[in-house]
This record gives C-alpha cells, structure tokens and sequence, in this order.
C-alpha cells in the first residue's frame, strides 16, 4: 500500500506538469512563436508522456480490483486524449509554420513541394527513430535510417554520419566511436554494423535471449502486464519465424520457462485443458 501511494504521489506531480503543458499549448495563438519555441514545447510533452506511461503501467500492476483497475484504466485515458490532441495541434502549427519558412526562403516552389520540403524539415529534426544498441532490432533500425536518413540526398554522407552515431548507444556505438567524420568511414561504419549485427546466427540468439529474459506476472488480475507479455511472446516468436526458426523446433524447451512466468492459477488452468 505505501508503494502504491508513493507511485500515485510522483504521477501526480507527473500529471499536473502535463495539464500545464497541455494549456500552454492550448493557449497558442494563430500567430505565434519560432520554430525552436514549438519544437521544445512537443519535446517535453513527450517527454512527460514516456514517464507518465511509466508511472501508470506500475500503479496499473499494483492494483488487484478488477473495479479499481477499470476506473484506473479510464484516467489514463482521459490523460492520453489530452496529450494526443495537443501533440495534433502542435504538429499542425509545425507543419504551417515550416511551410510559411519555406515559402518565404522559395518563393519558386508550388504548394506540394512546400509540403514536401515542410515534411522533410518536420520529420528530420525530430527523428522518430529507434536507437540501436546492438540487439536483435537491427533491421528495424536500419530500415528507418535508410529511409530517413540513408536515402535523402539532402544530406551530406558526414551529415549522415553525424546522425548515426547519434543514434547508437554502446555496445554498436563503440563499433563506430574511433572512425574520424568523413564520407568514406560513413561507408565503412554502416558495412561494419551490418557485419557485426545482422548476421543470422546473432539475430536468432538475440530473440532467444529474450524470450528467456521476459519479465513474469504473479498476479492473474494485472491485466495489463499479462497483454504486455502475450505481445513480447508473439513479436519474438514471429521474429524467429521469419527468419524460418519454427515453434517445433525450440517449443518443448521454451514452453515451460514461459509457463513459469505465468500467475500459478493460470498455470493451473492451462494443465487442466
């Protein structure tokens, strides 16, 4: 009980940052602010947003009435809607704000293209990537650089460097730390990192490995986290497909470590079927 109180006390104060932000946000007129002031505000909404999930998934995995939990599950969601709609809204004035500079800079361009060069420039700051440290994601990873990154001649190839590393954290980032910044070592370091981690055997050992290290749920009532590690399971487990690594060949070692991460009624139930 005192660890749930002190949760709900740091969400609390998590919770009234994000109505302040929120009404910032609101409060933005049709004329207003730089490029940077937006930019800013976005980033700390979803910053807060990362910790308030963080906070809700802990209260939600404490709480064993199933009542209690709905009306918890009903909060988190009024919050949710509140930070998806200023993020709607700070994005539009992003993306109006960016095309106005771009029309200002290029009177030449027509509408699409100020659309384009808009979405580029609204995208490439903020990169919605996922940073790689040298797991099993490495596909994923490179797939949203390339398109992103990798493909947009837009950049210079030590522009593309600069944002790779960037976007690695150790041990990959120690792979790339040494090369000095220039165009023929942004080849190299990309061959490299697909040597190192994209070789077969590793991305198979990788899924394995966590499907072993999945975190186990005592209590049948936390909905929540028994959902988070069904969708661990199937994303892993269908990785491992793809690269035509099937259950039939890994089942009857796997499947009791996973039961054993599993509330014991469950475990129950499932003997009895």
């Amino acid at each position: 009980m005192e660890k749930m109180s002190k949760v709900i006390e740091k969400r609390s104060s998590v919770r009234s940052s994000i109505t302040k932000l929120v009404k910032r946000v609101q409060a933005l007129g049709e004329e207003t602010e730089d490029l940077n002031s937006l930019s800013e505000l976005l980033e700390l909404i979803e910053t807060k947003e990362e910790i308030l999930k963080k906070y809700d998934s802990e209260v939600e995995d404490l709480i064993t009435d199933p009542e209690k939990f709905k009306v918890e599950l009903k909060g988190s969601e009024e919050y949710d809607d509140k930070i998806l709609s200023a993020k709607i809204k700070l994005k539009c004035k992003l993306k109006t704000f960016t095309e106005k500079t771009v029309q200002e800079s290029h009177p030449s361009l027509n509408k699409s293209n100020i659309s384009e060069n808009a979405a580029s420039a609204l995208k490439l700051p903020k990169l919605e990537i996922p940073r790689f440290s040298g797991d099993s994601n490495i596909m994923e990873f490179f797939g949203c650089f390339d398109s992103a990154i990798g493909s947009n001649d837009s950049f210079s190839k030590i522009e593309k460097f600069q944002y790779l590393k960037s976007l690695l954290s150790p041990p990959a980032y120690n792979v790339v730390a040494g090369f000095e910044l220039n165009e023929k070592n942004y080849d190299s370091c990309l061959e490299l990192l697909k040597q190192r981690y994209g070789r077969t055997d590793f991305i198979i050992n990788s899924y394995m490995s966590k499907l072993l290290n999945l975190e186990p749920v005592r209590n049948s009532s936390h909905v929540k986290s028994l959902r988070r590690l069904y969708d661990e399971i199937e994303v892993n487990v269908r990785n491992l497909r793809a690269l035509n690594v099937t259950e039939g060949s890994y089942g009857h070692l796997l499947n009791p470590l996973l039961l054993k991460l599993l509330p014991q009624d469950l475990v129950l139930d499932f003997h009895r079927k």
